[in-house]
């Protein structure tokens, strides 16, 4: 007996278990091919995403009336409700229509014309992925906007949800969403600023080595080494305190961070001078 009622979140992640495993296919294509002369593949980048698309839909929805990430959660579309014609009108939809706009976007990119129909068909398809997910929240059915305009219902003689709970693939979409969170938040940070403030309380521990108050000259020996890498100075530079730092060093820690103090003393210098041997 088929299950009538399917959780929502079963559902939404059948969904990101398929563009999961689409970008991991993607993703070895361009490992096997990443030892081509670059800009070969560019050219029929998009022919080569519809044939993959395509052999994914051929060995799922095709053959199985259901995809993958809908397999591994035991669901599959009501096959009493999907003809031939549906089935044609489904892969037009999910695959025909992206490379469609993909080789637009490839083809006529000074073309204004093209552009801008293409932007308007993702503008009114993104609109309508959002009023069907508002749609979708509230009745439970229809998850994707191809499955509501084609009557598609999924079904399902059991629920693996549950059994998944253990293994890795729920951990997986956790941990995947959670490090696109981490990254988005790293991106909007001033790293080089958070770490001058993360030393200037470091430095007050009773571990830490005390700051030189006043800064002596600074002497180069056969033994000096970059006060930010630790290596010989290339054309080496200092910012008025007594160490010796790599002109790279110096002025790209200074560009990121105006305030950048010496990591040995802590010393914030406002000009960079070339050194220069008595």
């Amino acid at each position: 007996m088929a299950i009538s009622y399917i959780p929502r979140v079963t559902q939404l992640d059948a969904g990101e278990l398929d563009e999961q495993l689409e970008e991991l296919l993607k993703q070895q294509l361009f490992n096997a091919t990443k030892y081509l002369e670059p800009g070969i593949l560019q050219p029929v980048l998009p022919e080569l995403e519809l044939l993959l698309r395509t052999w994914i839909f051929k060995y799922s929805v095709y053959d199985n009336k259901c995809t993958f990430g809908q397999k591994m959660l035991s669901l599959k579309y009501n096959t009493n409700n999907f003809s031939k014609s549906k089935l044609y009108w489904y892969y037009g939809y999910t695959i025909a229509l992206k490379y469609l706009k993909d080789r637009a976007i490839y083809s006529w990119t000074s073309n204004t014309k093209v552009q801008n129909f293409v932007q308007q068909l993702e503008t009114f398809q993104l609109l309508g992925d959002i009023l069907n997910f508002l749609r979708f929240i509230r009745s439970g059915k229809y998850p994707v906007l191809v499955d509501f305009i084609l009557g598609l219902e999924l079904t399902a003689d059991k629920l693996t949800r549950e059994d998944l709970t253990d293994l890795s693939w729920t951990r997986e979409l956790l941990w995947h969403n959670f490090i696109e969170l981490i990254g988005t938040i790293i991106s909007l940070m001033n790293i080089f600023g958070l770490g001058r403030r993360l030393s200037n309380i470091l430095k007050y521990m009773w571990w830490h080595v005390k700051p030189v108050l006043k800064p002596g000259p600074p002497l180069m020996t056969h033994l000096t080494v970059c006060a930010c890498c630790s290596t010989r100075p290339v054309l080496p530079h200092t910012m008025g305190c007594s160490h010796i730092f790599c002109y790279y060093c110096l002025s790209t820690n200074r560009m990121l961070d105006p305030d950048f103090a010496c990591p040995k003393c802590f010393y914030i210098g406002k000009e960079i001078n070339r050194f220069t041997m008595a």
